[in-house]
């Protein structure tokens, strides 16, 4: 598709050539790409045998991304006959090109010649494998959740993150997933019994007001409503309803929510805070914000392998962010050829 077929307002054009510079067509240009389909293997359900040596024949390209030892997962309670490679064999048979993600062992791209309805097959209804934007998936690795631990989905619909942290907790501790929105609440509860999850409570409630519950966790994710311009490659209606009013708008729920999320966080408890946008007003900001309000807050450096990252941004229209921000995940469109995103690591001390 050609930037002339696209209708760019003015005042998002001045905008983001003035927070890009000289990479604002480059932004466009990717922006305007096909995203990449991809899915997540489902290890509640599956058994892990996602090895290089087993993926020979069944993926393109490299099948040794150097990272398989960082993670194995378990079923649980499922005991199912059925392997990851067998599933990817099936896709395969299906006219489906298979590739690894780099950065998540889990994580594949798909492709088809002539179809993108990935989520269309047997396998998907059965829950054995995901289909989530690869950027999505970085999150949950970021937060690192572990069996037995209490965590919390603050904004949890439709559940992509929160089955993937229940896949990591090998289904066991508690996920309280938390969403405002009581008709995106019957898709993640769909998810959930789809993916097989058993150690998740749905709760329909306002985030802001998670602290009247009287309940602290040990790791929380706040993947905050957004506006969603890092994924302007899924919906091009950003371009048309895109408006400074609806970012500020949007910074201020997101500051009430991490005030909200931190809160309730254990002392030592992590803290995850992601958006799809790549507003620095909704990212790096609303992190400052944080830092400002509670000195018990650290931010922790993040350390994904074969993640490409660029820079955060540490000053935007006259504000000076904290230098700590320097520390948090910044990923533009074109750093791994995914959704634009954004994620902290927040350390309650």
């Amino acid at each position: 598709m050609k930037n002339r077929e696209i209708r760019i307002k003015k005042d998002f054009e001045d905008h983001y050539r003035k927070l890009l510079g000289e990479l604002y067509e480059k932004f466009i240009d990717f922006s305007l790409r096909p995203l990449k389909k991809a899915i997540r293997i489902n290890t509640i359900k599956v058994f892990d045998d996602l090895l290089p040596e087993n993926l020979e024949g069944i993926v393109s390209g490299e099948t040794n991304i150097g990272i398989d030892s960082l993670y194995n997962l378990r079923q649980y309670p499922f005991n199912l006959k059925i392997k990851a490679t067998d599933v990817l064999k099936r896709l395969k048979e299906r006219g489906w090109e298979i590739e690894r993600i780099a950065f998540y062992k889990y994580g594949f791209w798909v492709s088809h010649p002539g179809r993108r309805d990935i989520g269309n097959t047997l396998e998907f209804q059965l829950g054995y494998y995901y289909s989530q934007e690869a950027a999505s998936m970085i999150p949950p690795i970021v937060l690192d959740p572990k069996p037995g631990e209490t965590v919390l989905d603050l904004a949890a619909a439709p559940g992509s993150k929160t089955t993937q942290m229940a896949m990591h907790m090998e289904n066991k501790g508690i996920i309280l997933a938390v969403d405002v929105d009581k008709y995106r609440l019957k898709a993640l509860s769909s998810n959930l019994q789809k993916q097989g999850v058993i150690n998740t409570l749905v709760l329909h409630m306002d985030g802001r007001k998670i602290k009247d519950l009287n309940i602290t966790f040990d790791k929380v994710l706040l993947d905050a409503p957004c506006s969603g311009t890092g994924a302007i490659r899924k919906s091009f209606k950003t371009f048309i309803i895109w408006n400074e009013r609806m970012i500020q708008r949007l910074s201020r729920l997101q500051k009430q929510l991490i005030l909200s999320a931190f809160d309730v966080l254990k002392e030592d408890g992590i803290l995850v805070y992601s958006t799809c946008s790549i507003e620095p007003e909704e990212n790096e900001e609303v992190v400052n914000y944080l830092l400002y309000k509670r000195e018990n807050a650290r931010i922790e450096r993040i350390e994904v392998p074969n993640l490409k990252r660029s820079e955060p941004i540490l000053e935007w229209r006259g504000e000076r962010y904290f230098s700590d921000i320097k520390y948090t995940l910044r990923i533009w469109p074109w750093d791994n050829d995914t959704e634009g995103f954004y994620i902290a690591k927040i350390r309650k001390i």
